[in-house]
C-alpha cells in the first residue's frame, strides 16, 4: 500500500474502508484533525450522508465547531469522568459545568486577539442573570515590527513525478514573494497541496528553489550550500506539528534542548540554561530526565518550543504547531507563543489551517492556492473582508459553532 499521498486522501480512503461494510455504527476518533478546512468539510459531508442513511456515529473530537455541525448529543469528559452531557444546542449554548464553559471560552478567534486564551472565563452580564460574557486577561504589549528578518523573492519549485506516474512535471510554487520583520507574526493558510509546506522547507533550507532567492538577516540563504549557512543556522528555528517525531527517541529532555545550545559554556552553565528554558515554557527541572514518550502532547510541544528558543533565533517557522492538541492545551501553547514573542521580539512564520488561530495570533496573512499567493494583507482585513474568491471559499468552509447549531 502506498502511503505517500496527501493526508486528506488517506483520511477519505480510511473512511471509505470503514463504511464499505455498511456498518450500523461508525466510531470516528478525531477524523478531521490536521485536515485543511475544505477537506475537513468533505470528510464531514461523507459522515453526514451515512447518518442520513441510518448509521450511528460516535464522534470523538476536540473541535467544538465540528461537533456543533454534526452531533445530536454531546458528552463532555474530563479526567475519565462525564462532567456535562445533553443535546448539542443545550450544552454548547448553556454549558453547566465550569470545564465546558472553559472549553468554549478557549476557542481562538478574532475576538480573542490580544488576550490570554487560557484565562478565559464566563461571567454573568450586568443586570441580566441569563446573559453571560467571556472575559479574558490581556497579553503583554506587543513590540512594534522591526527590520526585515526573512525575505522570500520570487521563488518557484517544481517536482518530477516518479517514472511509474508518468514523469509529469508538477509546479508546486510559482513566483512566491513575502517578507517577515522582527517581532512580527506572519500566517500562511491554504488547502493541502497549496505549497505551504514546500515553502516552509525552502525557507528552512531543506529544499533549494528552482528560481528566486531567500535571504536571512540580509544575507544569502537559499543560494548557498549548507556549509555556508551554518553560521546563520541557529538564527532560524522550527517548531513542527508532531514534536514527538522530531525528537531523537534516545534523548531525554535535557539532551533535546542541549543540542541547540552553544557549546562553549561549562556543564553547570548549560544545565542552568536548560532549566531556565524549561521554566520559560512552563515546565520545571523535574522534566529534565523525562523521555519524550512519557510527556503529554502539550508538554512535548513546550519542549519543542524550548529547544527552538535555546538557539536565541531571529525567526521561528511554526508548522501546524497546535493542530493536534486539545482546546485547553492549544490555548496554553498559543498563550506561550504570544507571550514569548511579545517578550523576546522573535519573528514567527506561522503555518496553519485553523483560521481562528491565524486571526487570533497573526499580524499579516498570506493565502496560498495552487502554489501562488492569491491574497495577502493584515489578518483582520484578509479574514474579515476577503477580496479573493478563494479566500472567501476557505472562510465559508470553516466550521462555526453558531452556524453549526443553526443548521442542525
Amino acid at each position: 500500500m502506498r502511503i505517500n499521498c496527501p493526508v486528506g486522501l488517506r483520511q477519505r480512503a480510511l473512511i471509505a474502508s470503514a463504511i464499505a461494510a455498511d456498518p450500523d455504527l461508525i466510531i470516528a476518533d478525531e477524523p478531521t484533525t490536521s485536515l485543511d478546512v475544505t477537506v475537513q468539510a468533505q470528510v464531514l459531508q461523507v459522515l453526514a450522508e451515512r447518518i442520513r442513511e441510518g448509521a450511528g456515529l460516535l464522534l470523538i473530537s476536540h473541535d467544538l465547531a465540528v461537533v456543533a455541525g454534526i452531533a445530536d448529543r454531546v458528552i463532555v469528559m474530563r479526567d475519565g469522568r462525564v462532567v456535562d452531557s445533553g443535546p448539542t444546542r443545550d450544552v454548547l449554548t448553556h454549558p453547566r459545568h465550569p470545564y465546558t464553559r472553559q472549553l468554549i471560552a478557549a476557542v481562538p478567534s478574532g475576538r480573542s486577539r490580544g488576550s490570554r486564551l487560557a484565562s478565559a472565563r464566563f461571567e454573568p452580564g450586568a443586570g441580566d442573570a441569563t446573559a453571560v460574557s467571556i472575559v479574558r486577561e490581556p497579553l503583554p504589549q506587543r513590540q512594534a515590527a522591526g527590520e526585515v528578518v526573512l525575505e522570500v523573492k520570487e521563488i518557484s519549485k517544481s517536482f518530477i513525478a516518479p517514472k511509474a506516474a508518468g514523469r509529469a512535471k508538477s509546479v508546486v510554487l510559482q513566483d512566491i514573494s513575502f517578507d517577515v520583520r522582527a517581532a512580527e507574526v506572519v500566517g500562511i493558510v491554504g488547502e493541502s497541496g497549496s505549497g505551504k509546506s514546500t515553502c516552509a522547507k525552502i525557507v528552512l533550507g531543506l529544499l533549494h528553489p528552482d528560481d528566486g532567492e531567500v535571504t536571512l538577516l540580509g544575507e544569502p540563504w537559499s543560494s548557498v550550500a549548507e556549509a555556508g549557512r551554518r553560521r546563520l543556522r541557529r538564527k532560524l528555528q522550527y517548531i513542527p506539528q508532531d514534536a514527538l517525531s522530531s525528537f531523537d527517541p534516545r534523548y531525554r529532555v535535557r539532551n533535546i534542548i542541549a543540542e541547540n545550545l552553544p557549546g562553549a559554556d561549562s556543564r553547570m552553565a548549560r544545565l542552568d540554561r536548560i532549566v531556565s528554558l524549561l521554566e520559560l515554557v512552563g515546565l520545571s527541572a523535574d522534566h529534565l530526565d523525562r523521555v519524550p514518550r512519557s510527556l503529554s502532547g502539550g508538554q512535548r510541544q513546550r519542549v519543542s518550543i524550548a529547544r527552538a528558543l535555546a538557539a536565541e533565533p531571529a525567526i521561528i517557522v511554526c508548522d501546524e504547531p497546535v493542530s493536534a492538541l486539545d482546546i485547553c492545551i492549544q490555548a496554553q501553547v498559543l498563550d506561550l507563543l504570544a507571550e514569548l514573542q511579545s517578550r523576546l521580539g522573535t519573528a514567527l512564520l506561522f503555518i496553519s489551517h485553523d483560521l481562528g488561530v491565524i486571526e487570533h495570533l497573526c499580524d499579516r496573512v498570506l493565502v496560498f492556492q495552487n502554489g501562488r499567493i492569491v491574497e495577502q494583507g493584515g489578518a483582520e482585513a484578509v479574514l474579515r473582508q476577503p477580496q479573493h474568491a478563494y479566500t472567501r471559499s476557505l472562510l465559508a468552509s470553516v466550521p462555526d459553532i453558531q452556524r453549526g447549531l443553526s443548521a442542525a
